[in-house]
């Protein structure tokens, strides 16, 4: 179905590589005339200020796999074939029968497509040109060198496309005619699958990789070597291929992250333009209103029932293609998943006190180790691949696929946030969302309490642990005030120095907390003349406690979880509170949102 779903893909897309073709970097050019003189020198295509022609300029190159056997391209190859020359670790008997076979293709070609740029090159071998061209003091082994006719790139010419399809079928055909798996019609059958995907789109792969490779008897059904028991027709083979190395290099359609071990490219057939990256990912605002409004429109059309949305995971194994996953599934349930996804992790921001959407980029990203700043300065998380990440290495594609397709989160996931929470001093609306669509999505949560985990905070959830969290971000809160009232600095707040105990054994850490919150009221009451505000705060604890018939001690993991909620949504209400009431918007008997607050801590991060 794979193999099918991509064949598909290649006959309704625009952009399509001509058979037994692929995009590479052409470093090097020759531009001769129709007697095969050459017009200049060979010209170097490379920009290193370029990344996209660091190695030379990109075209379309006549491209089949290659292994041990002599197999030159037409009209652009490497050095060795075209003008054989001599690297350093080189046999100069195998670089001669290269070069003699490359000349023989192109003679070939001339006799073949007389009114084609063939001619020309045929004449710049006749007449010994290529043995009067200087070769470059930094030509490589691996360079590939083109040859134009009057500008013109001859490789990507109808004559060449032509020639060259018949070349490589005979090279890669099995000489047999039979039923294809893939579209079920009588056909000429392939004797190996004709190209290969660049090793630069499959994380893991040390070499360009075959999709399907039995070179060897041992690897094949019943001891037989290559497409012998899996027949595929060279118009199928063509087509897949270059449908999934399309969709692996193009960014709006596959995505990987350095560090993470596979690619992920999806594609839709049927005819509808849903774009699940732009949902999940770059959280388009025109995307995602429509995908919130379609149900209550009641919009649901026949395209979209009848298209299919499909995704494959791969990753690479030295010279093989690991296909790690493959999905199909209706657009129409996909919309759903999406819209649940967002349902699940939505959280508010401690910081502006809005509800947002987080990137499943940066929710990945925020399950990484976090590096604080020097002397006070932001932060950073620790980049994908880096050594000591401390990150899932399947992380990113396992959130995409709880996003798109609604499957279970990885079982560690929640275990491992709260610990980068506690070992970090972190908590980000990121983690926060990891933490809310993690205890959502918990496998024995009862229904009632799944509907308590709300975005924002939620004063009618009675759960001990959450409970106890808006305890503790209330106190921290209240020592705030003091310190700012009395213009003494924080070394430490009492979230940074008990956070990570109070996740473990809320009680501990609450009860002992208490005798501080005395002394912290005390001097509101009296040296710092602000009763009032002693009265507010104690009003708020007295009724949070009041919840509490006991304060969890040695919580389980779902307790810990809570109880990060619970503080982080306590902590965003509050600044909430305060915002409204500086606004005029809304009446509140907390102390005012202090004006000389430049960025949030690492308790108070918003770098979603």
């Amino acid at each position: 179905m794979l193999l099918q779903r991509l064949v598909e893909h290649a006959d309704t897309t625009t952009d399509v590589i001509p058979a037994f073709y692929a995009r590479k970097p052409v470093r090097w050019m020759l531009d001769i005339d129709s007697d095969g003189v050459p017009r200049g020198d060979l010209v170097n295509t490379a920009d290193k200020d370029d990344p996209n022609r660091r190695f030379g300029a990109p075209r379309l190159v006549p491209a089949v796999t290659r292994t041990v056997g002599i197999s030159p391209t037409l009209a652009v190859d490497n050095g060795e074939y075209v003008f054989g020359w001599l690297a350093e670790d080189a046999k100069p008997a195998r670089v001669a029968k290269q070069h003699e076979a490359f000349q023989a293709l192109i003679k070939d070609w001339a006799a073949a497509e007389p009114d084609g740029p063939a001619g020309a090159i045929d004449a710049f071998y006749r007449n010994g040109h290529a043995a009067a061209l200087a070769r470059p003091a930094d030509w490589g082994r691996g360079d590939l060198i083109g040859f134009s006719v009057h500008g013109v790139y001859a490789a990507d010419t109808p004559e060449a496309r032509r020639f060259w399809a018949a070349v490589a079928g005979d090279r890669k055909g099995s000489g047999r005619t039979g039923l294809c798996l893939v579209c079920g019609q009588v056909q000429p059958l392939l004797k190996t699958v004709p190209q290969q995907i660049p090793r630069r789109w499959l994380p893991g792969a040390t070499q360009n990789a075959s999709l399907v490779s039995m070179n060897e008897a041992v690897h094949g059904y019943e001891l037989q070597k290559f497409l012998t028991n899996t027949p595929i027709c060279t118009d199928c083979g063509l087509k897949f291929m270059t449908a999934l190395t399309g969709l692996l290099s193009d960014p709006k359609h596959s995505t990987a992250l350095a560090g993470q071990n596979a690619r992920l490219a999806w594609w839709v057939v049927g005819g509808s333009t849903f774009d699940p990256w732009a949902m999940v990912e770059q959280l388009d605002p025109t995307h995602l209103q429509a995908l919130v409004a379609s149900p209550a429109a009641g919009v649901r059309t026949f395209v979209e029932d009848a298209s299919r949305y499909c995704s494959v995971t791969v990753g690479g194994n030295v010279a093989r293609v690991v296909v790690r996953d493959w999905v199909e599934q209706p657009v129409r349930q996909v919309k759903d998943n999406v819209r649940a996804w967002f349902d699940d992790h939505r959280i508010v921001d401690a910081w502006t006190g809005e509800v947002v959407q987080i990137k499943v980029s940066q929710l990945a990203r925020a399950a990484g180790r976090f590096e604080a700043g020097r002397n006070g300065g932001p932060g950073t998380w620790t980049k994908f691949g880096a050594s000591g990440e401390h990150r899932p290495p399947d992380l990113f594609h396992r959130l995409l696929g709880a996003a798109l397709l609604k499957r279970p989160l990885p079982p560690k996931l929640l275990n491992h946030v709260i610990n980068r929470i506690r070992i970090d001093g972190r908590l980000d609306p990121a983690r926060a969302a990891l933490i809310r669509l993690a205890l959502r999505r918990h496998p024995t949560l009862p229904t009632h309490d799944r509907e308590r985990l709300t975005p924002t905070l939620n004063v009618d959830n009675p759960t001990r642990a959450y409970v106890s969290g808006r305890i503790f971000a209330v106190m921290d809160d209240l020592q705030r005030t003091v310190s700012r009232v009395a213009e003494q600095k924080l070394n430490t707040t009492f979230a940074e120095r008990y956070f990570g105990r109070a996740i473990d054994n809320p009680q501990v850490v609450i009860v002992a907390g208490r005798r501080n919150v005395q002394a912290w009221l005390k001097r509101l009451r009296g040296p710092l003349r602000r009763p009032t505000w002693s009265q507010a705060y104690e009003r708020r604890l007295d009724d949070l406690f009041a919840q509490l018939d006991a304060i969890p001690s040695q919580a389980v993991l779902t307790d810990k979880a809570y109880f990060i909620l619970g503080y982080h949504q306590q902590r965003a209400d509050m600044r909430a509170e305060r915002i409204a009431a500086s606004a005029n918007k809304k009446n509140t008997d907390l102390p005012p949102e202090p004006v000389d607050v430049a960025s949030p801590t690492n308790l108070e991060g918003n770098d979603a």
